[in-house]
Parts: structure tokens; sequence; C-alpha cells
């Protein structure tokens, strides 16, 4: 990584790194918006990315399926799914008929892709957070979270080093032509190692070594492979960065795309088989 990358890179860090720290930690509602915003943020980098192919997503419709789907998750406990979805494709569907668009069908399947799967790994990203609010441990929800950003960070920073300095065993070429076995696998012990550090040390109260070694690879293959789905969209789009929202960083897309996969498992893992 050249110095003038760590220089574009080092204000989002120091100020970023703390600021979320905090209200992953001491927050509720400001959490949940600044979250839901960042759905937003994404889901318009994959509205922007996707029309150099000539596909045409619906944004206003995307917009308001994607905010229909978050508000019923969260406030509604997801009772109203089924109709938020069939009412979204048939207005989408009756929308299309009146915008003299080509590529109907890829337009109606990305809309409604690219709206669905931000909205309900976001909201579950949120749940997530807000473990542990109504007298379960105070802040566990929050110790939750930042144990997957640092099992995904980790992760990602030994992949890429290891990789870099021994990577000679393509792992994904097709997709992404840098990532090695040797760093993938690198990064995985490395998140397995810090999610069990983070349970040894009482972060997460009710959870067992067992439970740390299955969070650390949701963490670690989850994380992987979130960052290779978005790879292959970029590639497809012949794009380097979803946008250029963070100097150094690229887009929203970019920093939470091993978010977007593992966070929703971790919510899951915790709820169905750990009991929280």
């Amino acid at each position: 990584m050249s110095l003038t990358n760590i220089i574009k890179r080092a204000p989002v860090v120091i100020i970023g790194i703390p600021a979320l720290i905090g209200i992953t930690l001491y927050t509720h509602d400001i959490f949940m918006v600044i979250f839901t915003i960042v759905g937003l943020l994404i889901l318009g980098e994959i509205h922007r990315m996707l029309r150099p192919n000539g596909t045409e997503p619906n944004v206003w419709l995307g917009y308001f399926l994607y905010l229909s789907l978050v508000g019923d998750h969260l406030l509604m406990d997801g009772k109203h799914l089924g109709a938020i979805l069939i009412v979204a494709v048939l207005l989408i569907l009756t929308w299309e008929m009146f915008r003299k668009k080509s590529h109907v069908l890829e337009n109606v399947a990305s809309t409604l892709f690219a709206a669905t799967f931000i909205a309900l790994a976001m909201s579950y990203f949120i749940l997530l957070q807000q473990l542990g609010f109504e007298g379960q441990g105070g802040h566990l929800g929050g110790y939750a979270v930042l144990t997957v950003f640092i099992g995904v960070w980790t992760c990602d920073t030994l992949a890429y080093l290891i990789g870099s300095a021994i990577g000679k065993h393509k792992i994904f070429p097709r997709v992404s032509p840098n990532k090695s076995w040797e760093g993938s696998i690198s990064g995985l012990i490395g998140a397995l190692i810090a999610i069990v550090i983070i349970v040894w040390a009482g972060w997460l109260p009710g959870l067992d070594y067992i439970d740390a070694l299955i969070l650390g690879l949701i963490a670690g293959v989850g994380g992987q492979l979130g960052d290779f789905a978005e790879s292959l969209v970029k590639r497809d789009v012949g794009v380097k960065d979803s946008s250029n929202l963070l100097p150094g960083h690229g887009g929203a897309w970019d920093r939470f795309d091993s978010i977007l996969f593992s966070a929703p498992l971790s919510y899951l893992y915790l709820i169905f088989v750990v009991g929280l």
C-alpha cells in the first residue's frame, strides 16, 4: 500500500473507528438511523454501478421498497414482509410499462434484488446491535457488533498481509485475481483467534468457546464470501470501487460488503442456536 493511499485512509480510520465504537456501544436509535442511511448509500451505489451494463433499476421504487422492508423488520417484526414484496412487484412492473426502457426483466429483477438484499441484511445488522437493550446484559448487542467488526477486520488484514507476502495459490481468480488460499486461510485463523479471545475476555456473556469458533467461522468465511460477492458484481460492471464516498476506502458497499454477510448470519446464530 502506497504512502499516498495511507494518508488518504488515515482520517477515516482515526475519526471513524472511535466514532463507530461510541455509536455502537452507547446509542440505540442513532445507530439504527445511521445504518439505515448507510444501507441507502449502498443501494444507491448498486443502482449507479448497474447502469453502464444497460440495466436501469427503478431508483425511487427501490428506495421505497428498502425503507418499507427496514421499517417493517425493525418496527413490526417483519409481519408485513409478504404484503410489501407483492405490492412492490406490482408497482415496479406497472411503472416499467411507462418508463420506455429496454431490458425490462433485468430492470425489475435488479430493483427487487438490490433493495431486498440490502434491506434484510442491514435490518439484521441493526437487530444484532439491539440485543440486550431491554435488560439482557446492557450493551450485549453493541459488543456483538464489535465482535463481528473485529473478526472481519482481523480476517481482512491478515488475508491481505499474508496473501501479499506468500500467497501463490489463487482462490477465486475469475472473481478476485489477487486473493490467495494462503491469505484466505490465514485470515480465517485470525478471525477464529480474535473471537475466541473476545469470548474469553467476557464480552459476550453466556457464550462458550464452541460459540466463539462458530462466530469466527461466520466472520472469516461469511465475511470473505461477502467480499467475493461484491467483487463479482464490480468485475461484471467494470468498476474498481462502488463509489468514491470515502477517500482511499472506496464506497459504502466496499466498507460493508463483508458485514452484509457476516452480521445477519451472526444474529441468526445468536437468536436461533444460542437462544439470546
